[in-house]
């Protein structure tokens, strides 16, 4: 479960800008060819996921601006875990980033099934443009139901709150340093109970995410996740 909050956090983070063409020219995810990766570290700092985010290719609906991303993540051997796709859209301004795709997607284990279905719904997640320390965004939630056969295995939903931005600060990682806007969210997850965690996330208003922290009930960090490499 971990590791489908710490996918989660990697696109609660992308930036938006001014215009439907500025979302092209001024910020990178709507490139095509553009490859992000993502480190994700557990409460010991030690590696438990790298996520790759592939941009597929890069349209215009109307006045609609969309990023369709491919992304797959493994485990600290290398492992395959999952394969996920997904839309990024710009439109007049205003990020939409579709929840439905913010699960990790299709296991890559021997373990899945052609006969296991997935049914995720959701609401967008929207990122206004000229976001300012102090001011609030919408929240959003989603439900994810799976089942074999017919059979019922299990239901989750997620909520997001408080979104709010905080204001900025330099990060660095591998991948270079990054003049970043900081964000924070509270989530719960609600699967056989309730869970709880709080979230820090600072991303790049050119590039997207560059790093994110989760933090349990007590405030002990959880999990970080860094951009460690760019490629366009």
């Amino acid at each position: 479960m971990k590791q489908t909050l710490t996918f989660i956090a990697a696109f609660f983070c992308l930036a938006t800008v001014a215009q439907t063409q500025d979302c092209k020219s001024g910020f990178e995810i709507f490139k095509t060819g553009v490859t992000l990766e993502y480190t994700s570290f557990d409460k010991n700092d030690k590696v438990s996921t790298v996520m790759t985010q592939n941009v597929m290719s890069v349209e215009t609906v109307d006045d609609t601006l969309i990023a369709k991303v491919d992304a797959k993540g493994v485990d600290a051997k290398g492992k395959d875990m999952f394969v996920s796709k997904f839309p990024i859209k710009c439109h007049k301004g205003t990020l939409y980033f579709d929840m439905r795709s913010m699960v990790p997607g299709v296991p890559t284990s021997t373990d899945q099934s052609q006969d296991m279905q997935m049914e995720i719904s959701g609401d967008a997640l929207l990122y206004p443009n000229d976001m300012k320390p102090g001011q609030t965004l919408p929240d959003g939630s989603i439900e994810m139901k799976m089942s074999m056969n017919g059979m019922k295995l299990y239901n989750s939903r997620y909520f997001i709150t408080n979104r709010k931005v905080e204001g900025r600060e330099s990060i660095t990682t591998t991948a270079g340093t990054f003049d970043c806007i900081k964000l924070s969210y509270d989530m719960e997850y609600k699967f056989m109970g309730s869970r709880t965690s709080h979230n820090e996330i600072w991303y790049s208003e050119k590039l997207g995410m560059v790093k994110s922290i989760g933090y349990d009930k007590k405030g002990k960090v959880e999990s970080t996740m860094l951009l460690t490499k760019f490629l366009k």
